[in-house]
């Protein structure tokens, strides 16, 4: 028999039993920390994150940086395509339609421009942060550089005309190579309203006759010219000089120093080995005086020169001198501006360069300033009227409508810029036609066209290849490798090879004649 207590609890109705001890409280348990893997995956979640978010903001700035060059771009050449084989009718009758053309000038300084075959270094960028960075810099040019520029220029409906100062004459030398270069580039300038597209070499006036637009207009202004000066400045179309200015027409002149009577002072006798009479290089240490070969080779090389010098000027500035009177030029010594201008060698003379107050008096008629005049046609008269009294300006300027000045300098960063984005666009358009998916995302953002069009898998080239200095082994090396890997390129059709040598080595020069030989089969 099983009894049971019942106790009272005041009641309460709780029961109690003896013997039973009340349940313990279980402690919480600690966490565990985290696998080594999971802290990895944890971190690498995070920093996919950090770097997805990097790289999107990368991409955007490169996207927004190339929008910003293309719209600089596009405002600095006014949208219209400057390259040479665009179709120049087709751009000029849009423009017009469009009426947004600028009218500047672009500035050739050549007073302070170096003309090189090509550049040896940063070297002259450099001198920039030197004492002397507060004066004009000198603006290092490769000759084939200036060409382009002059030649995008004359393609470039916005620029209207060019403007070149000589000051008080090229601080650097020019070769006579450079500055025929340089002058073909000015005539293809001149003559960019021909729908013949070369220059027109012979002045051929068939040529001149097809218009294609109204002519542009090209100034040369110095306080004095020397020789070879003159020559690059009679290729544009209107030549001017200082009022007291001078011209220095003495030709091509040559100078050699002879050794013989130094050396024989001393009892030095100079060993050489040459061939032939007309090998003359050594005669600087075997000869006291010009021999007969030496003086006649001489007598012909600067002839030479001379004449074709003579032959083009004539051509542009459209004068007929007979052989007594070019000696007489040559004799008579250095011509005042007056002189020049009664031979017809110079167009005006002027006190000081006219092209800053030209710009001015452009800017205000095209602005029309109603406050000193109501009628635009007496605003023109009236500043036409100051500036030949100031200036005593002639026909010269009468087509010039320029109301801002380009310098090279901008002009030059311009065109690279351009070449960068003409290289990105068909890198983005090469890259749309891979994918239906990056072709719409590219076109959305602007970084390709719509319709993307289908670039040549293969595209034909043309390698330039430089021969700039003395030629030496290391020279010829350099070159000779060159011609090893456009033998080897499949995509080269042509080569230009560029000489700016004295000359060097006879074996070095053999070496790289058969090279040439071995890549023309």
């Amino acid at each position: 028999m099983v009894s049971t207590n019942v106790t009272n609890d005041g009641g309460n109705g709780n029961a109690s039993a003896e013997n039973k001890t009340p349940p313990q409280q279980m402690a919480p348990k600690k966490p565990t920390p985290p696998s080594f893997a999971l802290r990895a995956r944890n971190f690498a979640v995070k920093s996919l994150r950090f770097g997805s978010t990097v790289v999107g903001i990368a991409v955007a700035a490169n996207v927004a940086s190339h929008i910003y060059e293309i719209n600089q771009v596009d405002t600095f050449f006014g949208g219209n395509n400057t390259d040479s084989s665009s179709d120049k009718e087709g751009a000029q009758s849009d423009d017009k339609s469009k009426g947004k053309s600028k009218k500047s000038v672009l500035v050739l300084p050549f007073s302070n421009l170096k003309v090189v075959e090509r550049r040896s270094g940063d070297f002259d960028d450099l001198k920039r942060l030197g004492p002397d960075r507060d004066k004009q810099p000198t603006i290092v040019l490769e000759a084939k550089e200036l060409v382009k520029i002059i030649h995008t220029a004359a393609s470039d409906p916005n620029i209207t005309a060019l403007h070149a100062d000589f000051g008080e004459g090229m601080r650097f030398p020019c070769g006579l190579g450079h500055m025929e270069e340089i002058r073909n580039a000015i005539r293809v300038f001149n003559e960019s309203h021909r729908r013949h597209r070369d220059p027109n070499t012979n002045h051929n006036p068939v040529f001149a006759m097809q218009r294609n637009g109204d002519p542009k207009q090209s100034y040369a202004f110095g306080h004095s010219f020397q020789w070879n000066e003159y020559f690059l400045a009679s290729a544009f179309t209107h030549v001017h000089l200082q009022s007291r200015g001078a011209l220095h027409l003495f030709g091509v002149t040559a100078s050699n120093t002879f050794l013989r009577s130094a050396l024989d002072k001393y009892g030095i006798k100079a060993h050489v080995f040459k061939h032939g009479d007309y090998k003359t290089a050594p005669n600087m240490f075997t000869e006291d005086k010009y021999s007969k070969p030496h003086l006649e080779a001489v007598k012909s090389m600067t002839a030479s020169l001379n004449n074709t010098i003579f032959s083009c000027i004539e051509k542009a500035r459209d004068l007929n001198f007979d052989s007594v009177m070019r000696k007489s030029m040559f004799d008579y010594g250095s011509l005042s501006a007056a002189n020049g201008a009664d031979l017809g060698l110079i167009d005006a003379m002027f006190p000081v360069d006219p092209l800053l107050s030209l710009l001015h008096a452009n800017k205000e008629v095209a602005a029309g300033d109603k406050e000193k005049v109501e009628d635009g046609k007496d605003l023109i008269k009236e500043k036409k009227a100051k500036l030949e009294e100031i200036f005593g300006l002639n026909k010269s300027f009468d087509k010039f409508v320029a109301t801002e000045q380009v310098s090279l300098v901008k002009y030059h960063e311009m065109m690279k810029k351009k070449a960068k984005l003409e290289e990105r666009r068909k890198y983005f358009t090469k890259l749309a036609e891979s994918s239906t998916a990056a072709s719409l995302i590219l076109s959305t953002i602007g970084l390709a066209p719509r319709e993307a069009k289908l670039l040549p898998s293969k595209v034909e080239k043309i390698a330039v290849v430089t021969v700039d200095g003395s030629i030496g082994s290391s020279l010829s090396y350099e070159i000779i490798e060159s011609l090893r890997k456009i033998r080897t390129d499949d995509d080269v059709k042509c080569l230009v090879l560029r000489v700016n040598s004295p000359g060097g080595s006879v074996t070095s020069s053999e070496a790289i004649l058969e090279e040439l030989k071995i890549l023309e089969k």
